[in-house]
């Protein structure tokens, strides 16, 4: 099976850990060391199904000294990679986490991106499409993109390919008015928001909203026949698809990275979903990665480590209600995942033992 992410607007992203009074106007001291990783929807997608055993190749725009930096921190992960040079710098975001957990975000633009450069990639989607089976595409476009490009690609593809997108505003609503419709939609609560044109106050009223949420991801599915995974930050996901309606609230945890979360949770559902990662018989093995100058090999670094799961790894397959347990196992495996994630500072994810871990708690939890 032939997968292929496509980020167009990557980005060098620096976390900064402050106190809890917090404030704009004034000199904010931060209370830890920041953070600076690699981020951008598709890359983080191709990180994650790496640590899970599964390979892909990345697609997207880099340029300047930014986009020589993104490509020197995804160097642990050794993904395959086929990116286009561009004549602008990579763009940089700013994370900043205070000490209630609260994230606030501050996010270049990116771009532009000249005709060249976006014909170079197109036609490198064109040369590929027609063999890979899926094909993830999320993030933000940057200026000299148009809004329409998600669409424009899915109109390229064949039957065989199946499009997963997380991308939202304009280029979601044009994906979702077209003739083809993507095979799956990954929203969070704030996009799926947009797209509706309605606000779920989960935090005042989480048990009407929640319901609300759920009736407006099933209009959505019966609408266009596009599967809606929906990720709710603390709230947890819910996933709604020919199997049903299923939602997962996620546990506690300590927030030390929220970035990459919603990646996380999209390519652990889609691992253990389409059969690629069973997580109870065939785990991912830990083997060391490739120098990049493909001089011998190197151990994994200790925070991407893949270990076995559990010996009672079995014991965690306890489905939570009768029938679709395929979309059930698969959201109880993608909470816990970016549950797992999110414990991890910047964009470091969590390894393949920890998300088994955080996911033997949740099906402890919902029995």
């Amino acid at each position: 099976m032939k997968i292929a992410t496509l980020t167009l607007n990557p980005a060098v992203d620096r976390t900064m850990y402050c106190g809890k009074n917090l404030k704009f106007g004034a000199l904010n001291r931060a209370v830890a060391p920041s953070v600076t990783t690699h981020g951008g929807k598709g890359t983080n997608v191709s990180c994650v199904f790496k640590i899970l055993g599964i390979e892909s190749t990345a697609y997207g725009f880099i340029g300047g000294d930014n986009g020589d930096l993104f490509l020197k921190l995804l160097e642990p992960y050794n993904i395959k990679t086929d990116f286009t040079r561009t004549k602008c710098n990579s763009r940089m975001n700013f994370k900043i986490i205070s000490g209630d957990g609260e994230p606030t975000e501050f996010n270049e633009a990116g771009g532009p991106i000249i005709k060249t450069e976006k014909e170079d990639i197109l036609n490198k989607i064109k040369n590929i499409i027609g063999e890979t089976d899926f094909l993830f595409m999320g993030g933000s476009v940057p200026p000299g993109i148009e809004k329409s490009i998600y669409r424009d690609i899915i109109n390229l593809g064949g039957d065989k390919t199946k499009f997963i997108i997380d991308c939202d505003g304009e280029a979601l609503k044009l994906c979702m008015n077209n003739k083809k419709k993507p095979y799956i939609i990954k929203p969070n609560q704030f996009e799926l928001e947009q797209f509706t044109g309605k606000k779920f106050d989960l935090e005042n009223n989480f048990y009407i909203e929640i319901e609300k949420v759920k009736e407006e991801a099933k209009k959505i599915y019966k609408e266009t026949g596009a599967i809606v995974l929906c990720t709710l930050g603390e709230y947890g996901g819910l996933y709604c698809g020919p199997e049903g309606i299923y939602y997962l609230r996620s546990p506690k945890v300590e927030v030390r990275g929220f970035t990459g979360a919603g990646d996380t949770f999209l390519a652990a559902f889609c691992a253990v979903w389409s059969g690629l990662l069973d997580l109870f018989k065939k785990p991912p093995s830990e083997k060391g990665v490739p120098s990049a100058d493909g001089g011998g090999c190197r151990q994994i670094p200790a925070q991407h480590k893949i270990p076995q799961p559990p010996s009672n790894a079995a014991a965690f397959a306890t489905p939570f209600s009768e029938g679709g347990l395929g979309a059930q196992k698969s959201l109880a495996f993608a909470v816990a995942a970016s549950a797992a994630k999110v414990t991890k500072p910047g964009t470091e994810f969590a390894s393949f033992g920890e998300m088994i871990e955080m996911y033997g708690k949740i099906t402890k939890e919902n029995g």
